[in-house]
């Protein structure tokens, strides 16, 4: 019987640790909007640039928001932005958390951003994939403006949508245990995500060692994303961007 306790609490334990580890939408939110102000000023101030305008393509899922919100009738190019803020604050609402901010939690994000991305930092230089791709001129701000709306809307997209679509389908449609289809969810997203920067979707060349490069980063964000929350997976692959840009 000491033993069934044991167990029983061993389990609860394991099923309470995620969502203690989750941060809040709100404090994502509050988290990312420097993030996406600083991607939807810098469009207006580098937008007649011509490495912008050469460069800009390689935010793929930015595209295919601005794609979607065309359908509705709706070309604004902020329409992206304005999305991760209803998309933050309507999960929020749904998860019927308390409307409060922890402040040390916010300013906690920033570092484990930092230092999450560096685990990609080397794997990056084991395989001598640099994701964030040529340019025409090498303009410090334009990149980190690319590299910052990447991070903002590929994580949107591939992570936040993505995986939470494919685990209600896989659990509520399919009857999947929770774990199992947390995995495939990972793995099935990470695949789409490295897929969706070459043709058809992307422009980019195929290259296997960057495919791989970005899947296995895909299956780690994933994982920051399903642990911590949007959030940090978002400002995880941004100051990743930002290392590359820095360091190459």
């Amino acid at each position: 019987m000491a033993t069934s306790r044991t167990r029983k609490s061993k389990k609860k334990a394991q099923g309470s640790l995620t969502p203690r580890l989750l941060t809040s939408p709100l404090e994502s939110l509050v988290f990312l909007l420097p993030f996406i102000l600083f991607y939807e000023i810098g469009c207006l101030l580098v937008e007649p640039d011509v490495s912008w305008s050469a460069g800009q393509h390689r935010v793929v899922a930015f595209n295919l928001l601005q794609i979607f919100f065309e359908l509705f009738g709706s070309t604004g190019a902020w329409m992206p932005g304005l999305a991760v803020v209803v998309i933050l604050l309507c999960t929020h609402a749904a998860s019927k958390k308390p409307w409060r901010v922890r402040h040390q939690v916010v300013g906690a994000m920033y570092a484990e951003s930092a230092i999450f991305a560096l685990p990609l930092m080397g794997f990056n230089f084991l395989l001598s994939a640099d994701s964030i791709g040529p340019s025409v001129t090498r303009n410090f701000l334009t990149e980190s403006i690319l590299g910052v709306g990447a991070g903002i809307y590929e994580e949107l997209v591939f992570r936040l949508v993505l995986i939470s679509v494919l685990s209600i389908i896989g659990a509520d449609l399919l009857g999947l245990p929770a774990k199992t289809t947390t995995i495939i969810a990972v793995i099935v997203a990470a695949l789409a995500f490295s897929g969706h920067h070459h043709p058809p979707m992307g422009s980019e060349p195929f290259s296997t060692e960057k495919f791989i490069f970005r899947a296995f980063a895909g299956v780690y964000l994933g994982t920051v994303f399903v642990l911590r929350g949007y959030g940090p997976a978002a400002g995880t692959h941004a100051a990743y961007n930002l290392l590359v840009i820095a360091t190459t």
